[in-house]
């Protein structure tokens, strides 16, 4: 439709122009190629429709419909994720990411000339479209849980003549029928790193991941050696893809759990860590290594406060904070076999000790037999994933 309207379509260059510049000038876009990419495979033939996040107004908006297409096209060209799929709980499963994570994905995974390479995750493939304009349509291999996902990326990138490999797959369990990879790329977040992915990327070669719990997560990147080991750091750069729909790395949850959490009586006492201490990125993040298997989350009891609770549903313990209170009438209230908030303060003493560490400062080693840490090598302290 918008190939239609010769005024609309040069906007839509000009919109993409100006995103790449944007880019290129906060160092998020820096090769050439993959420059390239973005100019030639631009944003808005994948998200014909969309749902804007809530910053942005959280409205629908349709390239159908014509009274509202130039709002439709300028949204495309924000630098913000867009929500594509729902699902029967009206929650977004899919999104096409925003550019700036998508350039730092691209550039992250030193993919190049020769390089096969799996995405895990195809959403409305753009990312695959540039990976297929990058190093050719046969190198690339996307799977997504979604069929209804794959069938419009194919349709999409057969529009602009590309033709990488697309399925219906879990990307927990990786496409084997195309491995060895040089690359796998993931564009959706994890706890921990599938052993399988180790098994079908060739030593030598990348794994790129946003590894992530409830608190926090970063992004990784890992090297497969030769022995199906693999090792890696924590990059500087951060994403927030969300979590990967997939039968294996299903959370088991306890619904009755958040109400037990949020009403249900226990020992309390004064505390003088609040909620907000998890809003610093770098805390957050020692704190998702340091409570393993804990869930958080903002409840609201019907005509009363707002709580943050954490909860682990295996040993079915809780903690509750009052978000309204103030720091001298802070209180928590916990229950079960683990003190979760006790965890959670002995996690900001440790971070506070040590001088306040970022996530660079954390390496990443995977077991070929699929044993996971997580270790900071300045005190030589490890934990285990999953997250």
């Amino acid at each position: 439709m918008i190939e239609q309207d010769s005024r609309l379509s040069q906007l839509a260059i000009d919109l993409n122009h100006a995103l790449i510049e944007r880019l290129a000038a906060t160092g998020k876009l820096t090769t050439r190629s993959w420059r390239t990419a973005f100019e030639d495979v631009p944003r808005h033939l994948f998200a014909p429709r969309f749902t804007l996040p809530d910053n942005l107004g959280g409205h629908a908006l349709d390239v159908a419909d014509s009274a509202h297409r130039e709002e439709w096209l300028r949204a495309v060209y924000h630098d913000e994720a867009l929500l594509t799929v729902f699902d029967e709980r009206e929650m977004a499963t899919t999104s096409c990411s925003a550019p700036s994570v998508v350039a730092t994905m691209l550039e992250s995974s030193q993919a190049t000339d020769g390089d096969a390479v799996l995405e895990i995750g195809t959403g409305t493939g753009w990312t695959a479209g540039l990976l297929s304009h990058r190093l050719g349509s046969e190198a690339v291999t996307s799977v997504d849980i979604d069929p209804r996902c794959v069938a419009e990326a194919r349709e999409r990138l057969n529009h602009l003549g590309l033709d990488p490999t697309l399925t219906v797959a879990d990307g927990y369990l990786g496409y084997p029928a195309r491995a060895p990879y040089d690359r796998i790329i993931a564009t959706a977040s994890l706890r921990r790193v599938p052993p399988v992915w180790l098994q079908q990327v060739r030593p030598g070669g990348t794994i790129l991941t946003d590894l992530r719990g409830d608190f926090a997560g970063n992004l990784a990147r890992l090297t497969v050696n030769k022995d199906g080991s693999a090792s890696g750091r924590f990059l500087p750069e951060r994403v927030n893809f969300m979590p990967l729909r997939s039968e294996e790395e299903h959370l088991h949850e306890l619904p009755e759990l958040a109400s037990r959490a949020v009403s249900a009586p226990g020992p309390h006492r004064r505390t003088n860590l609040g909620p907000v201490a998890l809003r610093k990125w770098e805390f957050a993040f020692l704190a998702q290594l340091s409570i393993p298997g804990a869930r958080a989350g903002r409840i609201r009891i019907k005509g009363g406060p707002m709580y943050f609770c954490l909860t682990d549903p295996r040993s079915e313990s809780w903690a509750r904070v009052e978000l309204e209170a103030g720091d001298a009438d802070r209180e928590v209230t916990q229950g079960g076999d683990r003190r979760l908030w006790d965890e959670l303060e002995a996690a900001y003493e440790l971070w506070t000790r040590l001088d306040q560490p970022q996530p660079v400062d954390f390496t990443i080693t995977v077991s070929p037999g699929g044993g996971q840490s997580v270790t900071l090598p300045a005190i030589d302290k490890q934990w285990s994933l999953p997250l």
